[in-house]
């Protein structure tokens, strides 16, 4: 496997529409909460997985970015990337796209940690794990790091050198 992954797709149900006629902000991370998910089975933290070992992912950190409004029956696309990883923690990007159209609507940045549920406490992923993560890690090297990625909230724009 080369590239990203495809974590997620659907279409927008009625439920996820607001007063504005569009998707809600709480919404589009709904859908990168659901890609998270597909995207711990890609590694390996299936359900199973995950109860027979006590292990889990928590989110430490995410940054959404709206890009656009998106609409009650539009079929989405969400794909991942992984940007970096060590034994405990992975940086990931997620790209959620109109799925028909391939336009990009939102994107998140998201730190996650690996847990050991029984000790409540990070811990550095199982082999089994890692060697998955290296594996998408290897495959997916080559790709061009997000424009979007590790950008802060601020008024201004920084200036250009």
């Amino acid at each position: 496997m080369t590239g990203k992954m495809i974590v997620f797709k659907g279409k927008v149900i009625p439920e996820w529409i607001d007063y504005n006629g569009h998707m809600n902000d709480a919404c589009y991370v709904t859908v990168f909460s659901k890609a998270i998910d597909e995207f711990m089975i890609h590694i390996g933290l299936d359900e199973a997985f995950r109860e027979q070992r006590q292990v889990s992912i928590y989110t430490l950190q995410s940054m959404v970015h709206y890009l656009q409004e998106v609409s009650e029956g539009e079929p989405l696309r969400v794909e991942v990337q992984l940007l970096e990883s060590d034994s405990k923690k992975l940086r990931v990007f997620f790209t959620m796209l109109q799925d028909d159209k391939n336009e990009e609507l939102a994107a998140m940045e998201t730190l996650l940690l690996h847990m050991d549920m029984a000790l409540r406490k990070a811990a550095p992923f199982l082999p089994a794990t890692q060697a998955r993560i290296d594996g998408i890690q290897d495959s997916q090297r080559l790709l061009e790091f997000p424009a979007l990625a590790g950008r802060s909230i601020s008024l201004s724009r920084p200036k250009s050198s």
